[in-house]
């Protein structure tokens, strides 16, 4: 006898439900749009960058200053609040 014929059809149902929506949650989660680079000082070539949340990392607000960056930058100020998920860095281009 199939699967669907049993007596716990309405519960796989549900089960497979649910992990449908939760893949849907995850690849959204996973697909977020990159927070900018704001300009800070023009005659300075300072920038500042937000990288929070749980889909960026530190290294992610690097990755955004080596683009803004084209010869390089020095890192002015790195952010990082105690639970992990705040993060920003001031960065200055060469």
């Amino acid at each position: 006898m199939p699967f669907f014929y049993s007596r716990d059809y309405k519960l796989r149902k549900y089960t497979v439900l649910s992990l449908i929506v939760l893949n849907g949650a995850c690849s959204i989660l996973m697909n977020t749009q990159e927070q900018p680079v704001a300009l800070v000082d023009a005659k300075a070539n300072i920038y500042r960058t937000t990288c929070s949340g749980m889909a960026e990392t530190i290294g992610t607000c690097h990755q955004k200053a080596k683009r803004t960056c084209k010869e390089g930058y020095e890192v002015l100020n790195e952010n990082l609040d105690s639970s992990g998920v705040h993060r920003s860095i001031r960065f200055q281009c060469k």
